[in-house]
């Protein structure tokens, strides 16, 4: 890439001269513009600044000196500047370096000693381009530590696991440090009768559906930095660089776009100002209770924005596998028991709503969905479950469907792994999440998927890393580190096994 240049003398046989009689683009320069005064000069270089200007210092108009002042007092101070100037204006010229000037060149001079003052200030150029790259370089490989870290922190959200959370914030304190300072606010959003809980009907399930595309619509053009957190009846936004009253028009402007598009009535809950990234759970978890106006505890909070995002029951229902049903509503009754005793009524309705939804994504016919709904007339939530267990039993009798068996709960698996392939995941912590023998989902998984999990998990790893070292932009040791391997002789063996050649190649 050349360099741009900009001549100025008020002599036009000095200035015809200077852009003749030197081969510019050989020293790396390419003449951008020629002036015969300072005037006309600095107003083309303010609107485009050039790499560098060669000038008289003694023109009509504007002279040298005080275009190179003007330069400066705009800022432009990595413009190179060199001076031609007589025998009579040498002490002139001198004094040119206190405005910045690199060197100055006595007329008249031969083509041969402009040349070397410039093959001098390419060099120069030079230098600083590969600084700037470096700095460039060195930027981009923090920014994308900080997506892929904010990425893994917001799915920790969503999955509802604090360990995993702390952990993050703990291994990566530095990329929450970076981002310190810089006011966000998150702010959940769900229809009216998700809020009120009432009986779900088709409605319900198409207005969810139509919340959750025009989230994803107004994600697209606020930019990447939004970030998206979807809940199965709600969604909840991340927004950086917004303040609470900018977060309020934003719902309203997102509530009268969702009223026009789909007919559906939004309501919303937003947190305070926040500038601490390390805090994002807490601004998360406020904006949902405010949502739903939830006076629990934190950990009733955090059950309650689960219990409508369990991926195992999604599954089980897709496939009406009555068994995992079963397990998964036992599961969840097991921990809304350890829930304060006046918070289980509350936590048991939301249960029967998100069972609703479900069973009528499903397929489920309105008049099955009332007689669910019935159930929370029952006085005490141990007769609730009861007839939750029975109304189960006799709504998804078990069926021998061998070839579609639990298929649905091994693409749940493979996308729980994907989304957390840098992680350490072994066959019993996933069989302990999905609420089944570590055997039998090892087995359906193989059968389903074609792999094993832990081939399986490898390969998505294999595939994140031929994506970051194709980029360029990043060591080999730290692509491993990337997608989850610490050490950087056994990503290479595993690259080199599956592969057939060593990363590097």
């Amino acid at each position: 890439m050349l360099y741009q240049l900009v001549l100025v003398d008020d002599e036009d046989w000095i200035l015809s001269g200077i852009q003749n009689a030197i081969e510019w683009e050989e020293i790396g320069f390419q003449i951008v513009g020629a002036y015969t005064n300072g005037r006309d000069a600095v107003k083309a270089m303010l609107e485009s600044p050039p790499d560098a200007v060669l000038t008289d210092i003694k023109m009509p108009i504007q002279d040298g000196i005080s275009m190179a002042r003007e330069l400066r007092d705009a800022g432009l101070e990595e413009i190179e500047i060199v001076f031609l100037s007589g025998y009579d204006d040498f002490e002139l010229a001198q004094s040119s370096m206190r405005l910045g000037a690199v060197d100055y060149v006595l007329k008249p001079s031969a083509p041969e000693q402009i040349i070397e003052v410039f093959v001098r200030i390419r060099e120069k150029l030079d230098a600083r381009r590969k600084k700037a790259e470096e700095r460039r370089a060195d930027s981009e490989l923090v920014q994308a530590g900080i997506r892929v870290f904010k990425q893994a922190v917001f799915n920790s959200i969503t999955e509802g696991n604090r360990t995993v959370y702390n952990r993050l914030m703990t291994l990566y304190e530095e990329f929450a440090e970076r981002e310190k300072g810089r006011c966000y606010v998150a702010a959940a959003a769900a229809l009216e009768g998700s809020v009120t809980e009432q009986m779900p009907d088709r409605s319900a399930v198409q207005g969810v559906q139509a919340l959750k595309a025009q989230a994803q619509k107004l994600k697209a053009e606020r930019g990447k930095e939004m970030e998206l957190i979807e809940n199965q009846f709600s969604v909840s936004f991340y927004l950086p660089d917004c303040t609470a009253k900018e977060a309020e028009e934003l719902m309203e402007s997102f509530r009268r776009r969702l009223r026009r598009e789909a007919g559906c009535r939004l309501t919303w809950g937003i947190s305070g100002e926040y500038q601490d990234f390390s805090q994002i759970w807490e601004a998360c978890e406020t904006s949902f209770a405010r949502l739903f106006s939830l006076k629990l505890s934190s950990d009733g909070r955090m059950l309650y924005q689960r219990l409508g995002n369990d991926d195992v029951l999604k599954a089980a229902a897709e496939d009406r596998d009555q068994q995992i049903i079963l397990w998964s509503l036992k599961n969840w009754f097991t921990q809304i028991d350890r829930a304060e005793e006046w918070e289980q009524r509350r936590l048991t309705r939301r249960m029967v709503y998100g069972l609703g939804m479900l069973f009528l994504e499903n397929g489920m016919e309105e008049t099955q969905i009332a007689s669910l709904y019935q159930i929370l007339e029952e006085e005490s939530c141990e007769k609730i479950r009861k007839r939750i267990i029975s109304f189960v039993q006799a709504e998804f009798l078990p069926e021998k469907r061998e070839n579609s068996r639990n298929a649905n709960l091994c693409r749940e698996a493979a996308k729980y792994i994907s989304k957390n392939y840098a992680e350490e995941i072994t066959l019993a912590d996933l069989a302990e999440r999905f609420y089944i023998s570590a055997n039998y989902l090892g087995t359906l998984f193989r059968k389903n998927m074609g792999m094993g999990i832990k081939e399986y998990q490898t390969a998505v790893r294999l595939e994140q890393a031929d994506v970051l070292i194709s980029s360029g932009k990043f060591k080999l040791y730290q692509v491993a580190e990337m997608v989850g391997y610490p050490n950087y002789e056994y990503f290479r063996k595993t690259y080199q096994k599956y592969r057939g050649r060593n990363p590097s190649e």
